[in-house]
């Protein structure tokens, strides 16, 4: 086996900017990732024991029965590691010995809070800092003012998107909210100006009517955010959102349903959130040199010309001795029938291993076509590898 070390000016380090696309649709109080439905198994009629329109974290416990899920577990000793969940009143309980156990799967999905004048605000207070912050890229981020109104008290609706949906970051200018109506387009809103601002761009004539152009919201791009203060009316008719009593929709009814306890929707009413996450990925370019006059020998047992008179090792209490006259195959080709071809050192260079500097091997490149290596060619070999 031959080792070369990689040289200064044959490793490079890049990163990749990838926008996968999400998108959220609501209905019925059921949420839908990606047009993603229920996947029955042969021992679940849910193959990630998730609800539908969630993130599986890990993806354990694929298809198994009910009653027999794998869990985490931790022994309490000395360390006094636990779970996170586990409180410490609830870790004194345990004895030392005793077995923490944990629950998988554990899943994420979206989450919609609405909040209304004389009810608790803890999400929108924790946000205060954050959303004065952005006061210098939009006034309508400030917690209180004039302009936006005062988030305190005014009604609004909050939907968190965890972050293992869209990574670093919410793309600007990629997020579209849909209010749809026995699925005819009632309103949309876009953040055009790239300023977090939920503007609304589309919709029927009623809805144009009352809040083209308006602002219907906010969006915390690298908290994962949407918030939402639209109150004009955009349905001329009158419908029941959940458990309130019937009247017009607005933005603040949008995406009801979605994990936050309302109860079924009693019409046809269904939403769309559409944006991109922001995903880097670190890359590792190697170039791997296959010197001229190098790499001419292989370990592969046909290598060697097979002869029975000749034994191709021996062995003793002293050593292990290889046969140094045995003759090696000749595999050069020849256009003539019947006729060798004079030998020449030849291999086929079919896998590439990556080694640290303990000859530990982390990595191997499958060549999808061995490549031929005679003695007065070589190769350089452009290896990827993502971190």
């Amino acid at each position: 086996m031959f080792y070369y070390t990689f040289k200064q000016n044959d490793t490079f380090y890049n990163r990749i900017e990838t926008h996968p696309y999400v998108q959220f649709y609501i209905n019925d109080s059921k949420v839908y990732y990606n047009n993603k439905q229920e996947r029955g198994g042969h021992f679940a009629s849910n193959v990630k024991h998730i609800p539908v329109g969630s993130i599986s974290l890990y993806e354990l416990n694929i298809d198994r029965p009910a009653d027999s899920l794998i869990y985490p577990f931790i022994t309490k000793g000395g360390s006094r590691t636990a779970f996170r969940t586990i409180s410490t009143n609830t870790f004194n309980q345990f004895q030392y010995g005793d077995i923490i156990t944990g629950s998988y799967p554990l899943s994420s999905s979206i989450i919609r809070s609405a909040s209304i004048a004389s009810g608790p605000r803890k999400e929108i207070k924790a946000l205060k800092n954050t959303l004065n912050y952005y006061r210098p890229v939009s006034p309508l981020y400030a917690y209180s003012s004039s302009l936006g109104g005062d988030k305190s008290t005014q009604a609004l609706t909050l939907i968190s998107i965890p972050s293992i949906f869209y990574d670093s970051g919410i793309k600007k200018s990629s997020v579209k909210l849909s209010f749809y109506i026995s699925g005819t387009l009632v309103a949309a809103c876009e953040d055009i100006n790239r300023n977090g601002e939920l503007v609304q761009t589309s919709g029927s004539v009623y809805a144009q009517a009352n809040g083209s152009g308006s602002v219907a919201g906010m969006v915390l791009y690298k908290e994962g955010f949407v918030i939402l203060t639209g109150s004009w009316g955009l349905t001329k008719e009158t419908f029941q959102f959940g458990d309130a009593s019937a009247t017009e929709g607005t933005w603040l009814d949008f995406a009801i349903g979605a994990n936050d306890g309302e109860s079924p929707i009693t019409n046809s009413a269904s939403f769309s959130m559409d944006f991109k996450g922001t995903n880097y990925i670190n890359v590792i370019t190697m170039l791997a040199d296959a010197p001229v006059g190098e790499l001419n020998y292989s370990a592969n047992p046909t290598f060697v010309q097979y002869q029975d008179s000749q034994p191709s090792a021996s062995t003793s209490n002293i050593g292990y001795f290889q046969n140094e006259h045995k003759t090696l195959k000749n595999t050069i080709s020849s256009s003539f029938y019947n006729f060798d071809e004079n030998f020449k050192r030849q291999t086929f260079i079919s896998k590439i291993g990556i080694y640290d500097e303990n000859k530990n091997l982390i990595a191997t490149a499958n060549l999808a076509k061995p490549i031929k290596k005679t003695e007065d060619r070589d190769f350089t070999f452009k290896l990827k590898l993502d971190i």
